[in-house]
């Protein structure tokens, strides 16, 4: 046999992993130190019984200023504008509702025939009926101003309208009049808290003003007026 003259290669010998010495590593390795926490001592505000009766005069003093700087400043624009448009509701509400107390006989102004095409006969129209009619329409205005205004909240106008009937219409000779006054008893409603709501978010009085003819309650329905002395 021929005698082999090459270089030999040793096998591959698996080395030994390396022992890890948990305490040196330890040591190495910066460890973070929770800092200790110091409570920060809570100011209490003093109570009205810990303070002087000097001490508490002054401070009812100085609350009493703050309440009559708030009602005699000067009303925002926002608040006049609010304030003007159910001034004008209310205006409105109490002429449509004197209008129903007259219990006059109001016809429809037109019978609809495709109501669907919005195809309608026009009637003669009669002086109550138009008084009538004018005055609903000028309610509805009164209303929809308010709700665009954000003076009024609530129900959306489509369905304040559709609640209201129109005494100048086929639903409205359908509709008595105690029915009408029912529904003028839901707007009334709806203004008393528009008037309650936007006093209440800008700490001021609406002024109505003096109720007309004197102060019978027939002329001030709502109660909004003061009363005079």
């Amino acid at each position: 046999m021929g005698e082999y003259i090459g270089q030999l290669v040793d096998a591959p010998v698996a080395k030994p992993k390396a022992k890890i010495n948990p305490a040196l590593v330890n040591a190495l390795t910066p460890t973070q130190q929770a800092m200790p926490t110091q409570a920060m001592p809570q100011q209490s505000m003093p109570s009205q019984s810990n303070l002087s009766p000097k001490s508490q005069e002054m401070l009812r003093l100085e609350q009493a200023k703050r309440a009559s700087d708030q009602a005699t400043a000067p009303p925002s624009a926002e608040f006049m504008k609010r304030a003007a448009s159910l001034k004008d509701f209310e205006g409105y509400l109490t002429e449509y509702k004197n209008e129903l107390d007259k219990d006059l006989m109001v016809f429809p102004k037109e019978i609809p025939i495709l109501p669907s095409q919005g195809i309608a006969i026009s009637l003669p129209v009669g002086s109550d009926t138009a008084r009538m009619n004018a005055k609903y329409t000028a309610l509805l205005m009164g209303v929809k101003s308010a709700y665009e205004l954000g003076a009024l909240t609530g129900p959306d106008m489509g369905i304040v309208e559709a609640q209201v009937t129109n005494p100048a219409s086929i639903s409205g000779a359908l509709t008595s009049r105690d029915g009408m006054k029912e529904q003028v008893k839901v707007l009334e409603g709806i203004l008393k808290r528009g008037r309650e709501n936007l006093e209440s978010s800008y700490g001021k009085k609406i002024d109505f003003g003096a109720p007309q003819g004197g102060a019978n309650s027939a002329n001030d329905p709502l109660g909004l007026r003061p009363r005079k002395p």
